[in-house]
């Protein structure tokens, strides 16, 4: 029973993480794969992209130092951002700006959700 709690919470979670995705490929892209399974796929598949390309080109890049973990970086970003065009259909360019987008909308997510937490508190 606690197993299928666990399942439930960890849809639960990849939906809600996954609307900040949503909200930012309905701006950027105008196309019909803005929708929101689009959206879970690139949420699911960005944290395993950044985690085993971005810790492999380290440790392939650990001798060059700060240059190694600069081109690590800019590796894995060009990987990811190619990703998000093929999920979405739509250029590098446009990827970026998704990304940019993104990040934005998540910030707004997080001041949204951090004062409706410690809203009680205030009162």
């Amino acid at each position: 029973m606690s197993l299928l709690f666990d399942i439930i919470a960890l849809l639960i979670a990849i939906v809600i993480i996954s609307l900040p995705a949503y909200a930012a490929s309905l701006i950027v892209v105008h196309k019909s794969t803005a929708n929101f399974g689009n959206a879970i796929v690139v949420t699911l598949l960005t944290p395993i992209i950044i985690i085993f390309f971005s810790l492999g080109l380290h440790f392939v890049f650990a001798p060059l130092a700060a240059l190694g973990s600069l081109l690590a970086f800019i590796i894995t970003l060009v990987i990811l951002l190619y990703v998000y065009s093929i999920i979405y259909d739509i250029s590098i360019g446009r990827s970026f700006v998704l990304a940019i987008v993104e990040i934005i909308i998540w910030f707004i997510f997080f001041f949204i959700t951090g004062i409706l937490v410690a809203l009680p508190g205030i009162i």
